[in-house]
C-alpha cells in the first residue's frame, strides 16, 4: 500500500492507484531491480512503458516526483535501500533526468 505523505493530492486527482498498480507489476518491478543490479536509477526502465501507458501527460514534474517517490517504496518493500539520488539519466528520449539508484541490503 502506497503512503502518498507529501503527495497525497497528486494521488488523488492523478489517478495515482493506477500509477501504484503499474509500478508493481512483475515486469515492472523486474525492470527496476535489474537497473539497480547494473548500478543505473531504477526508474531508467520505466520511461518506454510509462509513456505507451499514460501517455505524454505522466511526463509533468510533479507526476514524476510521485513516480519516484512511489519506485523507492517499492523497492524498500524488497530489501532495497537508496544509494544515491540524482543520478542522471542520458538515454536520448528517456522522460526523467535523473533518478535514484537502490542497492540490496
Amino acid at each position: 500500500m502506497y503512503r502518498p505523505d507529501k503527495f497525497a493530492n497528486t494521488f488523488k486527482e492523478e489517478d495515482g492507484q493506477a500509477l501504484w498498480d503499474f509500478l508493481n507489476e512483475p515486469d515492472n518491478v523486474l525492470r527496476m531491480v535489474t537497473a539497480s543490479y547494473l548500478g543505473r536509477p531504477a526508474v531508467e526502465p520505466l520511461s518506454p512503458a510509462l509513456l505507451q501507458r499514460f501517455g505524454p501527460s505522466i511526463k509533468r514534474v510533479r507526476l514524476k516526483q510521485m513516480i519516484g517517490h512511489m519506485v523507492r517504496q517499492v523497492l524498500e518493500a524488497r530489501g532495497y535501500r537508496l544509494d544515491r539520488s540524482t543520478v542522471k539519466i542520458t538515454r536520448i528520449g528517456n522522460m526523467f533526468a535523473s533518478g535514484s539508484r537502490y542497492v540490496k541490503g
